[in-house]
């Protein structure tokens, strides 16, 4: 207990003379050399770090103080220190520590409906920390450098947190750009020189030792382990060792690279809802991976923005602090990942204005309500999530907790947070769209960016091919009166239901394509389960199995790929059934589970005629998989107006996928 009350508030860069943008990392190093180097200096800064400036006199501003805030260790934090700790969590009561699964000791918020909006003030406050250590850094540049007035100051009141789009255009090329991990960087200094100093970008060296909780993650039978409570700072993809030289940057790369075309399609479902969805349940489907609303036909599904995000934890972290969410706080490239989140999130709030997560959610003529099944340091088990509920420990300049309702949208209407993002095909969030038109033609826009455009796929793809695939006429229920269906084309997805709990740890299911005659063998998509270790008594009981979350997800399959496999099995010549087509499909699929470092759990082959796996072999029911399916959808454009976007409809379930059984390659599938 606190024997004072202390909160440090969270408003963002007030006091800054206006609202500016959240730049791109590449864009502030390359065309904002004042910025980006304040900017280096005050992460520095706030990291604590012997040769950086000491310039932070807020505790509850430090690196080490924010990074501790999303997971371990499970402490008060320093920003919001309270003298009533009834509800907080305590590694002395069982109340906290015997439930199976656990309750979680850390404050951030997943699985759940508040989870874009409990992100938002937490990027902000990083934003807050750097840029208010810039501006005292500018001031003393200014004040011992006449000649660089009016620059520095200036350059600091426009500095804002930098994002970087994972699912960029350029990053199945080129992966992460250098400033991310290369340990030193070049900024500006006064007179126009250049200066190199450390990059606090590429990892952080923890103040004050390792905190006492953090513990190891040991894989038994690889000997594989992350050395968590001996790690002295922050790896990515680190050999198994106490003492690593450093990250290896080129799995890294090569793992993201190889990941980063299935980020761009999830992105781009992910503004494919369409405009007559029920409000709660679409937030909900797009808020979290575990979807917690109930309903009869689940297998509809975009996937979610949190379910984007663990795949981009995963693919960073490797055996490191990054694919581990009770560590991944302390790696810098965090805030970056999810200033990008907190820039999706705010393009499609932009674009669906009328969905939100409101106070439940209906089915079957009942009310239910959104919950933390978890609970946090401050929520507790299964405590209920209302849009004007706190997000603990964050608190505004009022004293009272920031709410989800404060955190919605970027324009002038909304709560003062003094950022936005630069402008992206169309769309400034500042500034609130002025008809339903407008969303619509902008949403349209984003999905082809991010390469959804089935109008112009359906045009490119062999007709003769796809002309056994079934369509509903127009008039069918499922498609809008002003719609038409799209001949013989279809939409094409893997519906994943996975265990959070399966491996006691962060996993993944990964879509990988056999190969063909017309394609080589490709990963096609991810699902990760983003997960703690659940250290209840209960270390293996079936009861965790059925306690735990099921985190959804769907893998879009590229309309190219789909192509192939129908060429290659008959290329749609006539007596080509959809059905055969479906089976083809599935046949030239493989399955596998695998943890965080790619070593894999488990395995299966796709099809209807592939051998049953053995008996004594088959993954338990512990770990496999809840559901693994081939789905589709018609997509129905506009009679009138080809810029709005296209309406999916006639969603069809197309059953499972890998009906042989999950072989175990592991002894943890055992």
């Amino acid at each position: 207990m606190s024997s004072v009350e202390y909160h440090y508030p969270v408003i963002g860069r007030k006091g800054t003379g206006g609202i500016f943008d959240r730049l791109p990392i590449q864009t502030l190093e390359k065309d904002h050399p004042y910025q980006f180097a304040l900017f280096i200096l005050a992460f520095n800064a706030i990291q604590q770090r012997s040769d950086a400036p000491q310039a932070v006199e807020e505790p509850a501003a430090t690196f080490m103080e924010i990074a501790s805030i999303h997971g371990r260790p499970y402490v008060e934090w320093a920003g919001d220190r309270n003298k009533d700790i009834s509800a907080d969590y305590s590694a002395n009561d069982k109340k906290d520590t015997n439930p199976v699964p656990s309750r979680f000791g850390g404050y951030c918020n997943h699985g759940a409906v508040v989870f874009p909006t409990w992100h938002r003030p937490y990027v902000m406050l990083i934003e807050q920390s750097i840029g208010n250590i810039a501006e005292k850094l500018a001031q003393d540049i200014e004040a011992s450098n006449p000649d660089e007035h009016g620059v520095w100051i200036k350059a600091a009141k426009e500095l804002r947190f930098p994002y970087w789009d994972w699912a960029g255009k350029d990053v199945p090329e080129n992966g992460l750009p250098p400033v991310l991990y290369e340990e030193k960087v070049e900024i500006m200094a006064v007179g126009g020189k250049k200066q190199i100093v450390h990059n606090p970008l590429s990892y952080f060296s923890y103040v004050g030792g390792v905190p006492s909780d953090f513990s190891d993650e040991k894989d038994d039978s690889t000997g594989q382990v992350a050395y968590f409570s001996k790690w002295q700072r922050t790896y990515r993809y680190a050999s198994s060792t106490p003492d690593p030289e450093g990250s290896h940057t080129d799995l890294l790369q090569k793992t993201f690279k190889a990941g980063a075309n299935d980020l761009r399609r999830r992105v781009a479902q992910l503004f494919t809802f369409n405009d007559d969805e029920n409000s709660a349940i679409a937030w909900d489907d797009f808020s979290n991976h575990t979807a917690e609303s109930k309903r009869d036909i689940d297998f509809i599904n975009r996937g979610s923005l949190e379910g984007v995000h663990d795949t981009v934890h995963i693919l960073l972290g490797g055996n490191g602090q990054m694919a581990y969410p009770d560590y991944a706080g302390f790696d810098p490239i965090f805030f970056l990942h999810h200033s990008n989140v907190d820039r999706l999130f705010a393009l499609w709030e932009w674009c669906y204005t009328e969905y939100w997560m409101g106070s439940g959610y209906e089915q079957d003529g009942e009310q239910y309500p959104w919950t933390q099944a978890r609970g946090t340091y401050a929520q507790v088990y299964n405590e209920q999530l209302l849009p004007d509920g706190a997000l603990q420990p964050f608190r505004t300049e009022q004293r009272d907790y920031w709410s989800s309702s404060q955190t919605r949208f970027l324009h002038e209407k909304s709560y003062p947070k003094y950022y936005s993002f630069p402008e992206f095909e169309g769309i400034k969030v500042d500034q609130a769209a002025v008809s339903s038109q407008e969303r619509a033609s902008a949403r349209k826009r984003v999905q082809a960016y991010y390469d959804f455009d089935p109008q112009t796929k359906a045009k490119q793809v062999t007709s003769q091919a796809w002309k056994h695939l079934p369509v509903p006429n127009k008039d069918d229920p499922a498609v809008p009166s002003d719609h038409t269906v799209i001949p013989h084309y279809r939409t094409f997805g893997v519906h994943v239901k996975l265990l959070e709990h399966a491996y006691n740890r962060s996993y993944s299911f990964q879509l990988h394509h056999k190969g063909n005659a017309h394609s080589s063998p490709q990963l096609v998509g991810t699902i990760a389960v983003f997960a703690r270790p659940d250290h209840s008594p209960c270390k293996a009981c079936a009861v965790r199995r059925e306690a735990g979350s099921i985190v959804r997800g769907l893998i879009p399959i590229p309309p190219e790929l789909i192509e192939s496999i129908i060429r290659s099995n008959g290329g749609g010549e006539s007596g080509v059934s959809f059905d055969q087509t479906l089976d083809h499909i599935k046949g030239e699929f493989v399955g596998r589970l695998v943890d965080a470092t790619g070593s894999e759990l488990a395995g299966a082959e796709g099809g209807l005629e592939v051998t049953q796996v053995p008996q004594h072999r088959v993954a338990s029911r512990r770990v496999t998989p809840v559901e693994i399916s081939l789905v589709s959808a018609a997509v129905a454009e506009h009679v009138e107006d080809k810029n709005r976007p296209v309406y999916l409809c006639d969603w069809q379930h197309h059953n499972s996928i890998f009906n042989g059984g999950w072989l175990a390659t592991h002894k943890d599938s055992e």
